[in-house]
């Protein structure tokens, strides 16, 4: 009766091999368990933020209900729902008057600017002739 020979303590590139891929079949068996788990979770995570934004909402209309129940004028809702800053928190625009200010102000410092130029040169070409 012929008997299988138990492979011995050292092993062989195969086994050593074959060890390599049973810890990588492991590591893709739970790295599988957890994408499953987080895809069963993400409908509960996505309501969870919705319920959470719907709050917000909520409170965020409250605190300003409270500033218009003095107002003698109507509200305008069209943009409550919306997500980020209010129309009213945006910047102001400038007024035509300031535009206009601005712009003569600049021309203003580029006929300066142009006059010293012209002056610098003068002068320089007075101290170094030729």
């Amino acid at each position: 009766m012929a008997s299988r020979r138990r492979p011995s303590k050292s092993s062989s590139p195969l086994d050593e091999r074959q060890r390599k891929l049973l810890e990588e079949e492991e590591n893709l068996q739970k790295r599988a368990q957890e994408l499953h788990r987080v895809i069963e979770e993400a409908p509960k995570i996505k309501a969870e933020k919705e319920r959470a934004m719907r709050e917000e909402l909520l409170t965020d209309r409250s605190t300003r209900a409270h500033h218009r129940l003095n107002s003698t004028i109507i509200a305008d809702s069209r943009f409550d729902q919306l997500p980020g800053p209010s129309p009213r928190r945006t910047r102001r625009r400038p007024l035509k008057a300031e535009r206009r200010q601005t712009f003569l102000f600049s021309c203003v410092l580029v006929v300066i600017l142009a006059f010293l130029v012209i002056w610098l040169v003068s002068v320089s070409h007075w101290q170094w002739p030729g």
